[in-house]
């Protein structure tokens, strides 16, 4: 049957009745066979089927229907009320929750229809229901008298927070009605109202009160769309009220009616409660939103309708509850010390070969899942880990690659034992000046100075910086790792001799090499800093030991793990020990050994990270290498390495879990073990040979167990690389 509200006004209650918003209502003849998310296209409409699929049901949310009442016994909202009682606001009594007209039921279950009940479900099906009755049962049109009885309960009750008002009238509603609209504003509700059926040009009372400045953006007007979301011909425009005006689909809506039925109505007020149960689901999974931010959230994940940005006809557009369950703005992570946050994506993390294994097992455990929280403060489940990467992959290419490069280095040896090495890298571009216009760069130099007394001073830059030290020179693979730990720096040493003892010292400094930087081409600045001694004792002409005690100081990194602001720490300081000895096996063949050992500590977060303790590591080498074993001026180098690895050690961080009700972030402490669950162990032959004068052979054989430290990792590469000059 086609039902018409009652719009006949009762003069002695108020010049403006109210009336409910509903244009008609068609009964269902037959129970509905096909399902309820067949029958109810308004989910698809707005996404809400994707925020429930998300698990978003509005569970411990509260919206209060100001209505005709609601029908309680009802398959669809028999456990969906809040109370077994109904305010009756037009004898100022708490009653039995019926409902004569059936308006308010259809309302209610658009809202928090119960699920696999029947043929509709509710926008927020796990919310509750407060029903409030303001429509008198004779007349079908509510009072100010009553409305402002009405508001006053739904501000008044503590565990509302959406108020849905249905109605409307064509003019202002009297004082009584806008104080007690005032009042729920001071309290936090938030109240979505019908713009109206007339087709008009704005909302009709009270939508259009959003507008006030006292509504502080917590009063939501919503217009009605078809299922093409085509404004419906009946509903009000957005007009004056467009910041703070929605739409939602309104009409042909199924949902309960009285008598325990169903029914097909349309008009604003099924796109009211529309909203209103997307507004549940917002306050039932972040209930310390206050309820000027869920209208904010509603209008800025809106689908925009018309013209383009908020217009006069869909105000700021189509409610999109999957949008408004997701987040906005920008993802931060709350720190535990202060109301200060960092940028989601700042929790990354490139770990070097000592950290991986532990970190990795740490991941692979959820030790660094925990939230993360939008511009409105709402947290959202994150695993920290998924930022938290290998490292990069030691490619047999990039070694291919130095070995192909036009590198000439320039070697000069003085008659008092001075030294001079120059690595200056020739690049030719491409076309008919090629050959006119090459660019030479130096990229590494070293200079030692032999002064009196047996005493030395060194500088290096770039990749021969540490050179000096231990058995670096002898091959890159026996160099102590920790000072690589100290990258980009330029060296600055002395040395003293005294018979078969020598004596080291020197420094490894960034910011000895920003000078260097200004003046050559690289790039990169950052690094660390360490501070070296080493001493030395020749046991003969054909064999050395030594011991190397190193200090260092990292910047924007621990042991080589490069982090954003979410997992930085804010300095890294390793104290480290190494043996070294090497024996010339024959008169070009040398046998060297190293073994190193470090104690991180001195470790300091800013963020997640809050330190890093106990953490000790080492590292080892040994290697064959020789000249002239083929063929005049080969060389080949046999070396077994362990890189960097740690052995023991813990990571302290501070994890938010949890954002109150009140707003404040839940902390959890956590402990992650750093050690390596096992070791690698790297063969690597390296072999070069001149052709002629003009050209030259390289092959690189390489291969890992337990790669990265990681049990059952392998893998294995080669390469051939020949190089002419034209």
């Amino acid at each position: 049957m086609r039902h018409y509200p009652t719009l006949l006004a009762i003069a002695l209650a108020t010049a403006f009745p109210l009336s409910a918003l509903a244009e008609d209502a068609v009964r269902q003849g037959a129970p509905l066979t096909s399902g309820e998310i067949a029958w109810n296209r308004v989910h698809v409409q707005v996404k809400s089927d994707l925020a429930h699929a998300a698990g978003y049901t509005g569970r411990g949310a509260t919206v209060a229907v100001l209505d005709t009442g609601v029908q309680g016994n009802h398959i669809e909202l028999d456990t969906q009320l809040s109370g077994t009682r109904m305010y009756d606001a037009t004898i100022r009594k708490w009653i039995a929750p019926t409902d004569g007209g059936g308006h308010g039921t259809h309302v209610a279950g658009i809202i928090a229809g119960s699920t696999g009940t029947g043929y509709s479900y509710g926008i927020a099906p796990d919310a509750k229901i407060l029903p409030i009755k303001v429509f008198a049962s004779d007349t079908g049109t509510a009072s100010s008298t009553s409305l402002a009885a009405g508001l006053k309960t739904a501000a008044g009750t503590r565990a509302v927070a959406v108020i849905n008002l249905s109605l409307g009238a064509g003019g202002p509603l009297g004082g009584s009605v806008e104080n007690a609209l005032r009042s729920a504003i001071t309290a936090d509700k938030l109240i979505v109202a019908a713009a109206g059926n007339e087709g008009g040009d704005a909302p009709i009372w009270p939508a259009r009160y959003a507008k006030e400045s006292w509504a502080k953006g917590q009063i939501i007007a919503v217009g009605a769309v078809d299922a093409n979301n085509q404004l419906a011909s009946f509903s009000n425009r957005a007009g004056d009220t467009a910041n703070w005006y929605l739409v939602a689909p309104g009409v042909s809506v199924l949902s309960s009616y009285n008598n325990g039925g169903y029914a097909f109505m349309s008009g604003t007020s099924m796109a009211t409660p529309v909203v209103a149960g997307a507004a549940a689901l917002l306050e039932g999974s972040w209930p310390q939103l206050k309820a000027g931010q869920v209208a904010s959230i509603l209008f800025q994940t809106a689908t925009d309708l018309g013209d383009p940005g908020v217009d006069a006809t869909y105000g700021r557009g189509l409610l999109n509850v999957e949008r408004a369950m997701q987040p906005v703005g920008t993802l931060a992570v709350p720190l535990g010390t202060s109301p200060k946050k960092v940028r989601r994506s700042s929790a990354a993390l490139r770990s070097s070969v000592a950290s991986w294994s532990g970190l990795r097992a740490a991941v692979v455990d959820g030790r660094f899942r925990g939230i993360a929280v939008d511009d409105f403060n709402r947290d959202f489940a994150t695993d920290f880990g998924t930022g938290i990467r290998a490292p990069a992959v030691e490619r047999i290419s990039d070694a291919l690659d130095m070995a192909g490069r036009s590198l000439q280095f320039t070697e000069q040896v003085h008659a008092d034992g001075s030294r001079f090495v120059a690595a200056v890298e020739e690049r030719r571009p491409q076309g008919l000046r090629a050959a006119h216009d090459a660019h030479r760069s130096l990229i590494a130099s070293s200079a030692v100075f032999s002064l009196a007394g047996g005493q030395e001073l060194a500088f290096a830059t770039g990749s021969l910086a540490g050179s000096y030290f231990g058995l670096a020179g002898t091959d890159h693979n026996l160099a102590n790792p920790y000072l690589g730990l100290a990258r980009t720096s330029a060296q600055l040493a002395f040395g003293l001799t005294r018979d078969a003892l020598s004596f080291k010292a020197g420094v490894l400094d960034a910011g000895l090499n920003a000078a260097m930087v200004r003046q050559h081409e690289w790039s990169e600045v950052g690094g660390g800093r360490a501070a070296i001694t080493e001493l030395n004792y020749a046991l003969g002409r054909d064999s050395l030991i030594g011991l190397q005690y190193a200090d260092v100081a990292e910047r924007e990194s621990w042991l080589g793990s490069v982090a954003g602001d979410a997992l930085a720490l804010e300095r890294a300081g390793t104290r480290t020990i190494t043996a070294h000895a090497r024996y010339h096996v024959g008169r070009d063949t040398l046998l060297a050994a190293r073994y190193s050992a470090g104690r991180t500590a001195d470790t300091h977060g800013k963020a997640l990270l809050g330190s890093a303790e106990g953490v000790r590591s080492e590292s080892f080498a040994l290697g064959l290498i020789g000249h002239h074993g083929l063929t005049r001026g080969d060389r080949f180098a046999l070396t077994l390495s362990s890189p960097l690895r740690l052995t023991a050690g813990t990571a302290r961080i501070s994890m938010p879990v949890a954002i109150t009700a009140a707003g404040d972030t839940v902390f959890e402490s956590r402990r992650i073990a750093l050690a390596a669950t096992s070791r690698e162990l790297k063969l690597g032959l390296d072999y070069a040979r001149p052709l002629s004068a003009a050209s030259s052979l390289s092959v690189l054989l390489a291969t890992r167990h337990n790669a990265n430290h990681v049990a059952g990792e392998r893998d294995m590469q080669s390469g051939v690389v020949y190089r002419t000059a034209f």
